[in-house]
């Protein structure tokens, strides 16, 4: 227009109706454009809404910095940079992390994660639903009977499977899905969990009691056929956060084995493993609540579990003591410091911050991603209380400065050249 124009009532309603038409037109291109699965998710569903009460807020970094991703209960959440996020439905289970199985390729391309046929009792269902980390491409591959993954290789993931045998192990290349898979033969049956893996090697674990006491069994394999590392027998039950991570030709491996699950004085002792079954100790006086008397007095959990670009190992360790005068085990506890984030210098931990941390993944020398979750030591009085405990709020952390991103996440993941 070149002057001032009188706008009659009719011309009015044209306009509206225009100017309705084009956004419309301009949401349906930005979709499509952003979301490799298109204006619906990657199986033909219509995409999932956005995180119930997530905070605007920033959701990355510069194009092009590292991606990272978190699940709630409806979704996975794939971040890059400052583009639009990408967004692929999936039932998460609120109180079962092994279900919930999210990993990223070692080349840090791709994110990969189980559909969740199997949690919906539609096992011969399973795909392997992948994203790609540069495009926001989702992909979704048959993949019958898988129930856990771990990442190998530079672009590969190892999967477990109930077919054709009931720890069937095979071995995927992300960069050719077409491809046939490969099945991995260690000379004897799969242990049934996959804790981690490096390019080169992975560790399992089995579950097991023995003479009333839980415990677990660990293997490191070398996929080059070199070997299996047998463990010795850790005092654990099945919840056993580990990290693994490949350093000049070596693998660097740690383990965290909660004693004594649902017990007030329940400690959670980390060790540090040798490629040829060595079990290391570490010191947690720093990690641990006041008056500690192991066995006696209070107990920690360790959250979260990863080795730093600076090749420390960290772990969120929460904190509690133990009121002698209450009934129930779990109503003994007393909280005495949230999860928060320690690094292991030499053989002892020590505090590396004092803001509540249940997992932080960096994404780059300044920014981390960092996920709040409630501890929930002790009684909780909240009629949601599963939800409440298993899920909280994603923050990105600038030099010390918190700013929330999303509320009601389960989970946060990083590629492993980040972290």
């Amino acid at each position: 227009m070149t002057g001032p124009r009188r706008v009659t009532v009719g011309r009015l309603a044209a306009l509206v109706v225009l100017v309705l038409a084009v956004a419309i037109a301009a949401t349906l291109l930005i979709s499509r454009a952003t979301d490799g699965s298109g204006a619906r998710g990657g199986d033909g569903r219509p995409s999932a809404p956005s995180s119930k009460g997530a905070t605007p807020g920033p959701t990355g970094g510069p194009a092009g910095g590292t991606p990272y991703a978190y699940t709630t209960e409806q979704e996975l959440v794939l971040v890059r940079g400052d583009r639009p996020p990408t967004r692929v439905p999936r039932v998460f289970d609120l109180a079962d992390p092994h279900r919930n199985t999210v990993v990223w390729t070692h080349d840090g391309h791709r994110v990969a994660f189980l559909s969740d046929d199997e949690l919906l009792d539609r096992r011969e269902d399973t795909r392997l639903i992948t994203v790609d980390a540069r495009t926001g491409e989702v992909h979704r591959l048959p993949c019958p009977g898988c129930h856990d993954l771990a990442p190998v290789g530079d672009h590969d993931v190892m999967v477990l499977s109930y077919e054709p045998g009931p720890t069937s192990a095979f071995r995927i290349d992300l960069d050719r899905p077409t491809a046939p898979r490969t099945e991995l033969d260690n000379g004897s049956h799969w242990q049934p969990q996959l804790l981690g893996a490096t390019p080169t090697h992975v560790l399992t674990g089995r579950y097991e009691m023995s003479g009333g006491n839980p415990g677990m069994e660990l293997r490191l394999t070398d996929l080059d056929g070199a070997g299996i590392t047998v463990y010795p027998r850790f005092e654990s039950n099945a919840y056993m956060p580990a990290a693994l991570t490949a350093v000049g030709g070596g693998q660097r491996i740690a383990v965290a084995a909660r004693h004594n699950p649902g017990g007030c004085t329940a400690p959670f002792p980390i060790h540090v493993l040798g490629p040829k079954g060595e079990v290391g100790g570490s010191d947690q006086s720093a990690a641990l609540p006041p008056g500690y008397i192991a066995g006696v007095t209070g107990g920690i959990d360790v959250s979260d579990l990863w080795w730093g670009p600076d090749q420390h190992l960290y772990a969120t360790i929460s904190a509690w003591t133990c009121d002698k005068g209450q009934g129930a085990q779990d109503g003994k506890k007393r909280p005495h410091r949230p999860a928060t984030l320690f690094r292991l210098d030499g053989e002892r931990w020590v505090s590396a911050g004092d803001q509540p941390a249940t997992v932080v993944r960096p994404l780059d020398r300044d920014t981390r991603m960092v996920l709040v979750i409630p501890d929930c030591n002790g009684p909780v009085e909240r009629a949601d209380a599963i939800t409440y405990c298993n899920t909280g709020s994603l923050y990105r952390e600038v030099a010390g400065k918190r700013t929330k991103v999303a509320d009601g996440v389960l989970s946060l993941s990083a590629p492993a050249t980040a972290s």
